[in-house]
C-alpha cells in the first residue's frame, strides 16, 4: 500500500439510511467485509450541502442530522471493484474520487492466526453444491454463475467429493476454464454451453471424490496447518452432523488473519485479445511490490491487497528478484512455527523435496527474502503466445513483465494471458 492509490470520500448526514441502518454503517461493514485497506467515519460540527440548510453542532444543544464523512482509501482496483456496490446503499450523497498517494503505510505486527478463531470465523457460507446426478450443463452453469472455481457435491447434504476446474477440463471435456467463459461474448458463451448440453456426464463421474474436510468448529489454525500439510487451495466445511456448512479457501484464512472476514471480487481482465499481441498491451501495472528486506507485516498486507494474493520482490531499481505468494504466506502462519517442529512435519508432506525445503523455509521467514519463489518473466514485446507458453510450462500463476534491465514494467495473471488466446483459438 505504499505508492499510487485513490481516495474516496462519501458525503452524508447521520439521519441517511441504507434499508433500516444508517447509512454509514452499512458502508463501513461492506467495506470491511470485502477486504477493504480502511476507512474512516468523521463526524462534522457545520456543514451545508445542495438543499441550502445549514446544520451546525452547539457545546450544550447538539442537533441530530449532523453531516458525516466517510473516507476511504484503497488500491485503484478495489475502488473500481466495490464503490458500485457503496453507491447503491446510498441515496441523497456526493461522492468524490481523487488520486493519492500513500507515503506511510505501517500495518499491525503479523501474529499469525489467533488461536480463538474457528473455521465458522472465516469460512464462505454462501456455497454452491450440487448432487452426484447433476449433468454437466447445470454444473457449469452454476460455477459460472456464482464465479466459483470448485463446487462441493454432496449426497444427503454430506460432501462425497468436490469438482474443480481441473476436472472440468480433464474429465468433463470442457474446453475452457469456467471463470474465462463469463469472459466470453455472449454469442460465443452460449455457443459453447450449448454444446454441453449433449454431454452424459454427471458431478459424480468428474469430480474428485472423497475430499479432505474439516469441522466449523475446529480452530482455524489447524485448518490452515492441514491446507499447508497437503497442499490444499479450499476445504469442504461440515457442521456437527456431517453436513456441509461451507467453503474455506486460502483466501479466507489470509483475509481473516488479517482482520478481514471477506474478500474482494475479481475485476475483470481485458478481453478479445489475438495471440499475436504483444504482453505490454495488455499487462497490469498496478501489481503490489517489496523490497528484499520488507518485514513480513509490510508483506502480508500487499499480497492480500489484491485479487492477484501476490507481491513481486524488487530491488531499489526494481529490478525483479522473485514473488511472494498466498501459499508462502500461509507456511508461515499455519503451526508450527517453530523449526525444529515444522522440519519433523515438511518431511512427511506429499509433495518433493525441493518444496519441502521452500515449506521450511517459509514457515521461519522474517523478511520478503525468506518467502521468495520464483517468478517467470517476459519482455514487453513478447508475443501473447509465448507468454502462455511461459506460464502453462510450470506452476506459476503470474508472469512478471520487464524490460532490458530486468526492471519491472508490468504484470500478467493466468486469467489475462488465456482470455486473448483462447478467445481467438490460437490467434
Amino acid at each position: 500500500m505504499i505508492g499510487k492509490a485513490k481516495r474516496v470520500r462519501i458525503y452524508l448526514s447521520e439521519d441517511d439510511r441504507a434499508g433500516h441502518r444508517p447509512a454509514h454503517a452499512a458502508i463501513m461493514d461492506l467495506l470491511r467485509a470485502e477486504g477493504a485497506a480502511g476507512a474512516t467515519c468523521f463526524r462534522a460540527f457545520e456543514g451545508f450541502g445542495s438543499g441550502g440548510a445549514l446544520h451546525v453542532a452547539h457545546l450544550v444543544d447538539v442537533p441530530a442530522h449532523l453531516p458525516l464523512v466517510v473516507e476511504w482509501i484503497d488500491a485503484p482496483e478495489k475502488v473500481e471493484a466495490l464503490l458500485p456496490r457503496v453507491r447503491a446503499l446510498l441515496g441523497h450523497a456526493l461522492v468524490t474520487v481523487d488520486d493519492t498517494e500513500i507515503a506511510v503505510f505501517d500495518p499491525p505486527p503479523m501474529r499469525g492466526i489467533p488461536a480463538a478463531l474457528t473455521v465458522a470465523d472465516a469460512m464462505t457460507r454462501d456455497v454452491v453444491a450440487v448432487e452426484p446426478g447433476t449433468r454437466l450443463r447445470e454444473l457449469v452453469d452454476r460455477m459460472l454463475g456464482g464465479g466459483h472455481r470448485a463446487v462441493p457435491v454432496v449426497a444427503e447434504g454430506a460432501p462425497v467429493g468436490i469438482v474443480t476446474h481441473g476436472d472440468l477440463l480433464a474429465r468433463g471435456g470442457v474446453e475452457l476454464r469456467v471463470d474465462l467463459l463469463g469472459a466470453l461474448e455472449p454469442a460465443d458463451r452460449h455457443a459453447l454451453l450449448s454444446s454441453l448440453d449433449r454431454s452424459e456426464r454427471t458431478a459424480g463421474e468428474m469430480m474428485t471424490p472423497q475430499p479432505v474436510t474439516i469441522p466449523a468448529a475446529a480452530a482455524l489454525r489447524d485448518a490452515a496447518e492441514l491446507m499447508t500439510r497437503r497442499r490444499l487451495k479450499r476445504l469442504p466445511v461440515v457442521d456437527r452432523e456431517g453436513r456441509l456448512a461451507g467453503v474455506l479457501s486460502r483466501v479466507d484464512v489470509l483475509r481473516r488473519a488479517a482482520g478481514a472476514p471477506g474478500r474482494a471480487p475479481e475485476a475483470p481482465a481485458p478481453m478479445g485479445l489475438a495471440a499475436a499481441t504483444a504482453v505490454g498491451a495488455v499487462m497490469r501495472r498496478d501489481a503490489p511490490t517489496v523490497l528484499p528486506d520488507t518485514p513480513l507485516p509490510v508483506v502480508f498486507q500487499a499480497v492480500i491487497s489484491t485479487r492477484l494474493l501476490r507481491a513481486l520482490v524488487v530491488d531499489p531499481d526494481r529490478r525483479v528478484l522473485g514473488v511472494v505468494t498466498d501459499g508462502a504466506l500461509l507456511d508461515r502462519l499455519a503451526p508450527p512455527l517453530r523449526r525444529g517442529v515444522f522440519s519433523a512435519v515438511v518431511q512427511r508432506l506429499p509433495f518433493g523435496h525441493a518444496d519441502r525445503d521452500a515449506a521450511e523455509r517459509h514457515a521461519t521467514a522474517r523478511t520478503a527474502t525468506d518467502l521468495m519463489d520464483e517468478v517467470p518473466r517476459a519482455r514487453a514485446d513478447m508475443p501473447l503466445r509465448d507468454a502462455i507458453a511461459l506460464v502453462l510450462g510450470g506452476a506459476h500463476k503470474l508472469l512478471a513483465v520487464v524490460d532490458a534491465d530486468g526492471r519491472l514494467s508490468g504484470v500478467l495473471d493466468r486469467a489475462d494471458l488465456l482470455r486473448g488466446l483462447l478467445l481467438h483459438g490460437g490467434g
